[in-house]
């Protein structure tokens, strides 16, 4: 067994890493019919080889692999990564696939330096509720990542027709309503996850008889409130286009610099 998870360590990075030169080619390229043969099966034999190294991590540690620094990491470039095939099966974003799989590589690669076995919670927050509540806050991170990264290529594409700059770049992206939309129907699902993550802890906070959040904890409710709002003012104040991007990018900015801080979950 600790061979193999060796082995899942070593070749997951080399995998994505082939997943985004298939995926850049495909984007950059003129031809894209091979490319997207390739990128399509470079991405499910990454995706099943970091589905294996989740499984083994379980079989080797007798427990959720989600407990730790790295393990949190590894999974959340998992849901990333899961968050990439549904965009790309669902609303047919694979010419997207260099911008929108580099997260899960990303935190994929970083997650191996982490990885250990060293236990690094509390006998109290060894719960079945405690695992569901950083499952859906993991889920919500990973789809607040993909609207960020359609946001910000949504003004990549602004810019560049305000300047009539069409290069290849403004050639291959979507139209400007469809990334709009890609985006705000990623960031809402977000939104919706990290509530459920809020009531999940909630009650296991209550149900457990825990202490709860410290007051600067609760610092990560800002991220919460900056997508709520998003939400809301696009549906009732009709925010649509740049101004609705620009908020999703400074919501996971508050999420990138809460989750630095430490201000709640893991502390690297």
């Amino acid at each position: 067994m600790e061979i193999f998870i060796a082995l899942l360590k070593g070749l997951l990075p080399v995998a994505y890493l082939i997943c985004l030169w298939f995926y850049g080619q495909l984007f950059f390229s003129a031809d894209e019919t091979k490319q997207s043969r390739w990128a399509k099966l470079s991405v499910a034999i990454a995706v099943c080889m970091h589905t294996a190294l989740l499984f083994s991590l379980a079989a080797q540690y007798h427990r959720c692999p989600l407990w730790t620094q790295g393990e949190a990491l590894l999974f959340l470039a998992w849901m990333l990564a899961i968050v990439h095939l549904l965009s790309e099966w669902s609303a047919d974003t694979r010419r997207l696939g260099f911008f929108t799989l580099g997260p899960a590589a990303f935190c994929a690669t970083v997650a191996l330096s982490f990885l250990g076995k060293e236990l690094m919670l509390d006998a109290q927050y060894r719960s079945s509720w405690f695992i569901f509540h950083i499952v859906a806050s993991l889920a919500a991170y990973a789809a607040f990542s993909l609207a960020a990264v359609l946001a910000a290529l949504y003004l990549t594409l602004h810019r560049k027709l305000k300047l009539k700059t069409f290069d290849l770049t403004f050639r291959k992206l979507p139209p400007l309503d469809k990334l709009d939309k890609l985006s705000a129907m990623w960031s809402f699902l977000g939104t919706l996850l990290m509530l459920a993550s809020t009531v999940i802890g909630v009650w296991w906070v209550r149900r457990d008889g825990l202490h709860g959040m410290s007051p600067r904890e609760i610092g990560i409710f800002v991220v919460l409130a900056i997508f709520l709002f998003t939400a809301a003012a696009r549906r009732t104040l009709g925010w649509r286009g740049r101004r609705h991007a620009i908020w999703i990018l400074a919501g996971f900015a508050a999420l990138v610099l809460a989750n630095l801080a430490g201000l709640h979950g893991f502390h690297f």
